[in-house]
């Protein structure tokens, strides 16, 4: 009975990390075959999708295990009379900034290749290519708000969005997170703890990077997003439900 339940254990682990990387056009969460998956940013067979962006060794320092390597930027960051919640800091925080490390659109490079020898390859080198991919740039004033403190007081009668306000989130109780109709919840980040929960509004609370959830509509010809719904979202924005997740109000 015991040897039966090990081996069952096993099975469902196994199934659980290929349901992670496995991800096709119906839908399906994972991040192989998505346009995160170096496969797919190069068309070349053989390159391992994790190494892209992680590394079990000899990482920068940067969390989580980061593997890529590109010098300082100057970013200019959004700012408009109706945006109250404005006291970000000088450039994006992570996770953002890990974000930006390949879409601004600068070139960067792996630190450690996951093999024998651990060294750089060139294959993982890469510059954006426009065409494809989202390259924002280091000009974020036309792109949504990153890296601000998220605080629904600060919205003033005049705008009147109407965000919900942060709960904790039940199974970590150090991070906040927004929440969202459908079940969906956006995580907040920054260096919570359980009596000051996070409060920083980043790319990954919008976006799941490895492609976490399913939803309708996610297609891809030739490497690139093509269907009704881009990847990556933490929910269907059909009808800009997503969006209308947070500014209740204005839909």
């Amino acid at each position: 009975m015991r040897k039966t339940l090990v081996l069952l254990v096993a099975a469902l682990m196994i199934l659980g990390v290929a349901t992670l990387l496995s991800a096709r056009e119906s839908g399906q969460p994972g991040i192989q075959g998505t346009p995160h998956d170096v496969q797919v940013m190069t068309g070349e067979a053989g390159l391992e999708p994790c190494a892209m962006c992680h590394t079990p060794h000899s990482g920068t320092g940067q969390y989580p295990l980061w593997n890529r390597d590109q010098g300082p930027q100057t970013y200019t960051m959004y700012n408009s009379p109706s945006f109250d919640m404005n006291d970000f800091n000088t450039g994006p925080q992570d996770p953002s900034a890990l974000c930006l490390v390949c879409h601004n659109g600068v070139f960067s490079s792996l630190v450690n290749y996951p093999g024998p020898g651990s060294h750089s390859n060139e294959n993982y080198d890469y510059q954006m290519n426009p065409t494809f991919w989202a390259m924002l740039d280091t000009d974020l004033s036309n792109e949504h708000p990153i890296s601000f403190t998220y605080d629904p007081s600060k919205d003033n009668s005049q705008d009147n969005n109407g965000f919900p306000a942060a709960i904790p989130c039940p199974t970590a109780l150090w991070r906040n997170w927004i929440p969202g109709s459908a079940g969906a919840h956006y995580p907040l980040y920054g260096a919570g703890t359980t009596t000051t929960p996070t409060t920083q509004f980043e790319c990954a609370t919008c976006h799941a990077v490895h492609d976490t959830v399913a939803y309708a509509g996610k297609q891809m010809v030739g490497g690139k997003s093509v269907g009704t719904q881009v990847f990556f979202l933490r929910r269907d924005n059909a009808g800009s439900a997503m969006c209308a997740d947070c500014h209740v109000n204005r839909l």
